[in-house]
C-alpha cells in the first residue's frame, strides 16, 4: 500500500492513471458501478464523467500512447510507456475534474495502484502546412475595384424625406381642398 495522495480542491489539468484488478474492473467497465473502484481508492466520490477505463489488451501500446496525446492533450515527451501495464492489466484514467473541486485524500488498497501522473494540456501546437490557393494572395483588382460608388445614405434618406413630403403636400390638397 502506498502513502496516501492528496488532492486539493483547486487541482486542474492532473490525470492520474491506475491499475486497477479485475475486482475493480468488471462491475465498472460492465455496469459502470464505481462502487468497488471508490474503495479501492480509499472512499473518495468520483464523477463518473470524467474517468475511462480500458481492458487489459483492450488498446495496443500505440493507441493508448494516442489516447493520451490527443484524448487528454499530453505533451509527448512526458510519455513513459514503459511504466503503463496496458497489456496485462486494466487501467483507468481520472482526471482532477472527478473528484468536483473537493478535496481528496486517496488511500489506495490492493486493487488500485497510481502508475503514472500526467499534466493536461501541455501539447505543443500542432503545425499547420499552407494552403496552396489563389484567394489568398494579395489584394483584388479589376472591375469590382473599379465600379462606381453609389449614393451614400443621406442622398438616399434625404430622396425618401423629399417623396415623403411631396405625397403628404398632394395628400392633404386633395382632402381639403380636392381635385
Amino acid at each position: 500500500m502506498d502513502d496516501p495522495l492528496q488532492v486539493t480542491k483547486r487541482e486542474t489539468g492532473v490525470l492520474r492513471v491506475f491499475q486497477i484488478t479485475d475486482y475493480v474492473s468488471i462491475p465498472y467497465s460492465l455496469k459502470g458501478d464505481g462502487e468497488y473502484l471508490e474503495q479501492a481508492l480509499g472512499g473518495v466520490s468520483l464523477n463518473p464523467q470524467e474517468m475511462q477505463s480500458i481492458s487489459a489488451n483492450e488498446l495496443s501500446e500505440a493507441e493508448v500512447k494516442t489516447l493520451l496525446l490527443e484524448g487528454y492533450d499530453i505533451a509527448p515527451q512526458s510519455i513513459n510507456m514503459s511504466d503503463i501495464p496496458f497489456a496485462t492489466s486494466a487501467l483507468i484514467f481520472i482526471r482532477s475534474a472527478a473528484f468536483d473541486q473537493k478535496p481528496a485524500t486517496l488511500k489506495l488498497n490492493s486493487n488500485a495502484k497510481l502508475v503514472a501522473t500526467f499534466t493536461e494540456g501541455k501539447a505543443p501546437a500542432p503545425k499547420f502546412t499552407p494552403l496552396e490557393s489563389d484567394a489568398a494572395k494579395g489584394v483584388l483588382t479589376g472591375p469590382a475595384s473599379d465600379a462606381k460608388l453609389e449614393r451614400s445614405f443621406g442622398q438616399r434618406l434625404a430622396w425618401i424625406a423629399l417623396i415623403a413630403l411631396i405625397a403628404s403636400g398632394v395628400w392633404v390638397y386633395s382632402y381639403y381642398i380636392g381635385f
